[in-house]
């Protein structure tokens, strides 16, 4: 590999400290066949390139809200098929597959909603009660003071 190609690319630990995660989830997901570096410098580092860090990117925010690594897998091997594919017939079989993630992801996404908003009522009704326990509080304080 030329030198000029090599600058283009970053090493592991460059990759993982831009992504928050450590050098050794990037290795792992590699050993999983999630992610491959484009290439390796003379010294035998990984190097990835913008495509492989976007990969990364899309891995780390399937995770993040609770996909399995198995669940990514299959979803990005459909993915790399519909990029492959020549045919017709295997690009409507996958568009499926995607489209019913796709469903499977809306309906998450109104879980998390719910979620969120039974998080902010739990948060008013502390606000409440820390309001109330901060009133009794000040009137305690009055009466001690009579």
């Amino acid at each position: 590999m030329n030198a000029s190609k090599e600058k283009e690319l970053s090493r592991v630990g460059e990759v993982a400290e831009q992504l928050g995660v450590s050098p050794r989830t990037i290795k792992y997901y590699e050993e999983l066949g999630l992610v491959r570096p484009e290439a390796r410098s003379s010294g035998g580092f990984r190097l990835y390139g913008e495509r492989e860090v976007h990969r990364l990117e899309r891995i780390l925010r399937m995770k993040g809200i609770g996909y399995s690594l198995a669940t990514i897998r299959e979803l990005l091997a459909v993915r790399d098929a519909a990029q492959e594919a020549d045919k017709a017939t295997v690009l409507r079989e996958v568009a499926g597959r995607l489209k019913e993630r796709e469903r499977e992801a809306t309906v998450r996404i109104q879980r998390i909603r719910d979620d969120l908003k039974q998080a902010e009522a739990l948060r008013e009704e502390l606000r409440r009660d820390i309001a109330l326990c901060e009133r009794r509080i000040g009137e305690l304080g009055n009466q001690q003071t009579v």
